[in-house]
């Protein structure tokens, strides 16, 4: 079996990094921000060779890009608001991203029901199917008569249903995409770093300088950087940035964050089980819901409500949100009877969103990206889980036209190695001459969460740790290469990224806790008292952000 031979940047301590980031000087780019966007501009502005580096203050995919709905759309919804554009380009992305991804992203079916005078009627809602698919280049969509569809779509409310329309999207695992761009982009000689947070960043027309704080540590690390794009999302605004006013170049943003929130309820699938995302028409405000299979459980959302909570913690869901979504289920899904006892957990997500109409209601903001420059600093707002490698390709089309200014003989070099990485895929292609001898669904998970690394993690690994957590897709050898080579420095990463047992398993997991720190322990450099302290810290924050919502929870 090939094995891809791991770099020396992904093997690296968290001493040696951060001595590796500190004696590298001039850097082309330091990127802000460790979600879906800083990485996919990672990813690609290293397949083009430039020197890069990532940032990210808190953990790599902490904020929206870990707790979002999971779902590579095309944004259907937004045909009725009449975004072609929008939809155009995130059905072109969707397709190849299916094309290059898989299995890490992954076609899935829908399902929406039609009843008798409810909107939309099923001829009326196949026409916009036809459209969507249209744009596809293949047809995804059928209407089915209520006999057929029931066996699609079962135990969804009967009375007055006349069938239902299956069409097609797609599904990943949101915060490993982001792990698996970072790790590829290691791979090509960039760096990433987490827990480092820009304290200041001073910019002029020809170049930045980062003030950064590291978890731990009093001295802060200064950075140089040709240019700085600040991909930090729905944080954006709070970058502190000094400006060189002398520059004529120098203008003030004028980007209007409007944080959003997006919860979700996770309910086991054996009380709810559903093979189609099951589109829902909410009762209260005709909104959709959807209610579909992740993980080994059912995932029910999503909310669109203002997010006016302090940003400096996790979001978490309300009450309000929580009986919203509930009742979503119950409407469906009346004879499984699900109550909040069959809830595992819940999450929320800040979805990062730029608007220029307060006034409107959250479900009515537009989510196209936006990308400003000021002086050597590009700001990218807003966007779509399912565009990010076309959001990266923009934003380093500017980026590049950046870095001529001082030298134009770079711009045939420059412009022809975007040119290149852009027609690359955006993730490592799995060598399928590789035999795994597994059984099928281990043998997807380890090819969705390693790509190419997939040998190198099946020999790093025994055979007896390849086998599932419990009903999770998770296996066991999954934490220890975490620990080794993800940049692990705190429980919560390992639990609610890395993996997501923290989501998927009853109370975060609590009761494999013990056999969690026996099998990482030699690769951290732990002590007792650190275990017992990131215990009751995990524990603690699963409880305020992911359990239940709490009696004094924020309300919408």
């Amino acid at each position: 079996m090939t094995t891809t031979q791991l770099s020396q940047n992904i093997m690296q301590s968290r001493t040696e990094r951060i001595a590796d980031i500190e004696n590298t000087t001039d850097w082309d780019l330091v990127i802000i921000g460790g979600g879906i966007t800083g990485a996919g501009i990672l990813k690609l502005a290293c397949q083009m060779g430039l020197k890069v580096l990532l940032l990210e203050q808190k953990d790599f995919a902490w904020g929206s890009s870990s707790r979002s709905s999971k779902m590579v759309h095309g944004g259907l919804r937004y045909m009725a608001q009449g975004q072609v554009a929008l939809i155009r380009e995130s059905v072109i992305e969707r397709q190849r991203l299916l094309k290059e991804g898989q299995p890490l992203i992954t076609k899935q079916s829908f399902a929406l029901s039609h009843y008798k005078k409810a909107f939309p009627g099923p001829w009326l809602f196949n026409c916009l199917l036809s459209c969507y698919d249209f744009i596809a280049g293949e047809k995804q969509h059928k209407f089915w008569p209520k006999s057929a569809y029931l066996s699609l779509a079962p135990h969804v409310v009967e009375p007055d249903l006349l069938g239902g329309t299956q069409f097609f999207d797609a599904l990943t695992e949101d915060a490993r995409l982001v792990q698996r761009l970072i790790q590829e982009s290691l791979q090509l000689g960039g760096q990433a770093l987490n827990y480092a947070q820009v304290s200041t960043l001073t910019i002029n027309d020809k170049s930045s300088q980062l003030s950064v704080v590291l978890e731990g540590q009093n001295q802060a690390l200064i950075i140089d950087s040709k240019v700085v794009v600040n991909a930090c999302g729905a944080w954006s605004n709070l970058l502190p940035v000094n400006h060189d006013k002398q520059s004529g170049n120098y203008n003030k943003s004028s980007v209007n964050m409007r944080p959003l929130r997006g919860s979700h309820l996770v309910i086991a699938s054996w009380r709810l089980p559903v093979a189609s995302v099951i589109s829902v028409q909410h009762p209260q405000d005709k909104r959709p819901v959807q209610i579909y299979p992740w993980q080994n459980v059912t995932i029910v959302g999503t909310t669109d409500v203002d997010h006016n909570d302090d940003m400096s913690f996790e979001a978490k869901i309300s009450q309000s949100e929580f009986d919203y979504l509930l009742a979503a289920v119950k409407q469906q899904f009346p004879n499984a009877k699900i109550t909040k006892d069959d809830i595992i957990s819940t999450f929320a997500g800040v979805r990062p969103v730029s608007t220029t109409d307060n006034a409107l209601t959250p479900s009515k903001e537009k989510r196209d990206h936006h990308i400003t420059q000021q002086q050597s600093v590009f700001t990218v707002t807003g966007g779509k889980l399912t565009t990010f490698r076309l959001i990266a390709q923009q934003v380093l089309d500017q980026v590049c036209q950046q870095l001529m200014l001082e030298d134009k003989a770079n711009e045939p070099t420059l412009t022809g190695a975007l040119n290149v990485a852009s027609q690359q895929p955006i993730l490592s292609q799995f060598d399928h001459q590789l035999k795994l001898t597994f059984s099928h669904h281990i043998q997807q998970q380890i090819m969705a969460c390693y790509g190419e690394f997939s040998a190198a993690f099946i020999q790093a690994s025994a055979k007896q740790d390849c086998q599932p957590i419990r009903y999770s897709r998770h296996l066991w050898a999954e934490l220890v290469w975490a620990v080794r080579f993800e940049q692990v420095q705190h429980l919560d990463d390992l639990l609610l990224r890395r993996t997501r047992l923290g989501n998927v398993l009853p109370a975060g997991a609590r009761d494999i806790l013990p056999q969690i720190k026996v099998l990482c322990s030699p690769y951290l450099s732990w002590s007792e008292t650190k275990w017992q302290q990131e215990i009751k810290r995990y524990l603690a924050l699963w409880q305020c952000s992911y359990s239940l919502p709490q009696a004094n929870g924020a309300s919408i």
